[in-house]
């Protein structure tokens, strides 16, 4: 019995963290939920992959911002590449700003970001991953 008991409690652990998705693998986001509008001149590219998985939210999108503005609003499993010039950007996500009921708040959280500093050409990519213990990463 106890066996059993472990075994259930492993089982409900494992479906509380996201699965990774690869970039090549995951589901384009839609264009309506793309709000990024790249410059003039953008020679570099920023992709953000979001994984599977339903922890921290995921029945809502996830809003990813760059320098501060909301470029994108990703679903689990879904990846957008956005063009940006060179140099250094500031890279966030917080929870859905447009969305309604528990979708409009904050996820648990406030917004996470980290810096990419872009050569001409260069391209980084970035993951939305999460646990029940920190929430979105």
């Amino acid at each position: 019995m106890r066996v059993l008991i472990g075994a259930l409690g492993l089982a409900m652990l494992a479906g509380c963290t996201t699965s990774p998705v690869s970039s090549g693998k995951a589901k384009a986001a839609p264009s309506d939920r793309v709000i990024y509008q790249p410059p003039a001149h953008a020679g570099s590219s920023i992709t953000v992959t979001r994984d599977k998985g339903w922890i921290a939210g995921g029945g809502c999108y996830v809003g990813v911002l760059i320098d501060g503005k909301l470029a994108a609003r990703l679903a689990t499993g879904e990846t957008v590449t956005f063009r940006v010039s060179e140099g250094r950007h500031i890279l966030g996500m917080s929870g859905d700003p447009m969305g309604n009921g528990l979708c409009g708040l904050e996820i648990g959280q406030s917004i996470k970001e980290s810096s990419a500093d872009l050569k001409e050409g260069e391209s980084q990519r970035f993951r939305i991953s999460g646990d029940t213990n920190s929430g979105l990463d």
